[in-house]
């Protein structure tokens, strides 16, 4: 039984609000007419109800039955307008949202949902990767990222990096708190995925410090400073590693090949497709004797003889062995999970 059919809403809200999270109001207490909680619950209906826009979600609301909804299950006394909804959450922190994400996590952790969580035995499998929510030519805030394109113009954004505790074998994912990519007051340089990336594993670790963690990301990760941080907060780590970015690390495993140094299993599924998985343990990632040591592991589905269907490949600190490969490429694949929640 999933942890949706044992675990119903109404009891989470009520488990979480027992700790009362306390957000900031900055209006005039006397110009309010929509309360921040009213505002945030708002919010929260109408990703829970996966309207596609704000507009949508209002139009939902002139249904009198959908109203009774958000008001019962989510406690909201007066409705903001989409506007008025803009207004108010923008001036919300985002940190201020974070103890959420831990009190539902500590529920799950109390009721022993983790344990199916886990992967290779022990490990829990944490996917990052960064996403943008807002885009625009013509507005913008101080803490916007900017980009300037080659016909002139600047595009201005808001970005996070979102990271969810996942299974490859099950659909429902453990959100935990993402982390802003901005740009902050008195700072010359802009900020970037990877150092949202290094803030996020280290408030990941002080949130969960006896966590035993496994993070998967894609190429932009598996690049020795990074890999450094993740050692730092005692974290292993399935990234993805690619040809055109890691020449030198491919260079040693053809060598290594030509040595016929590499391991390799190979099967045929009941499709009359190829599965094949090669591994080589024990190399240095850009080639130099202080760069980071890992395993490297690849797996490619070929369709026929001449066609491939699928191929990637993954650096770790896991040492990869015939027993433990193919779960290791099912743990990487699982990067994707991040990608659709």
């Amino acid at each position: 039984m999933g942890i949706e059919k044992k675990l119903s809403f109404g009891n989470l809200r009520k488990t979480v609000s027992k700790r009362s999270i306390e957000i900031a109001e900055s209006r005039q207490i006397g110009k309010v007419k929509y309360s921040v909680h009213d505002a945030c619950l708002s919010s929260l209906g109408m990703m829970f109800f996966q309207d596609p826009s704000m507009l949508e979600f209002q139009r939902r609301l002139q249904n009198r039955v959908q109203r009774n909804n958000l008001q019962t299950m989510f406690k909201v006394s007066d409705i903001p307008k989409d506007n008025q909804l803009r207004d108010i959450i923008d001036n919300v922190s985002p940190e201020e949202l974070y103890p959420i994400f831990t009190d539902f996590f500590r529920l799950l952790q109390r009721g022993n949902h983790l344990q199916s969580y886990r992967v290779l035995n022990e490990w829990y499998l944490i996917p990052i990767d960064g996403t943008q929510y807002f885009r625009s030519e013509k507005i913008s805030c101080p803490s916007c990222l900017t980009k300037k394109h080659r016909n002139g113009t600047v595009s201005y954004s808001h970005q996070a990096l979102c990271a969810a505790i996942v299974h490859p074998d099950k659909r429902q994912v453990i959100p935990l708190a993402p982390e802003p990519i901005k740009n902050t007051d008195g700072s010359k340089k802009q900020d970037c995925e990877t150092n949202a990336g290094k803030r996020i594993l280290e408030r990941i670790r002080n949130e969960h410090p006896k966590l035993k963690i496994i993070i998967t990301a894609d190429d932009l990760y598996s690049k020795a400073p990074f890999i450094e941080a993740l050692r730092q907060q005692r974290m292993s780590f399935i990234l993805i590693a690619k040809p055109a970015d890691h020449k030198i690390l491919f260079q040693q495993i053809l060598n290594k090949e030509d040595m016929e140094q590499a391991n390799i299993i190979e099967w045929e599924d009941k499709k009359g497709r190829c599965h094949k998985y090669e591994w080589i343990n024990h190399l240095r990632l850009n080639g130099s004797k202080t760069s980071p040591t890992v395993n490297f592991f690849e797996y490619t589905i070929f369709k026929d003889e001449d066609t491939v269907s699928y191929t990637n490949s993954w650096v770790t600190d896991i040492h990869v062995t015939h027993h433990n490969v193919k779960e290791l490429v099912k743990a990487g694949r699982a990067k994707w999970k991040i990608e659709k929640f």
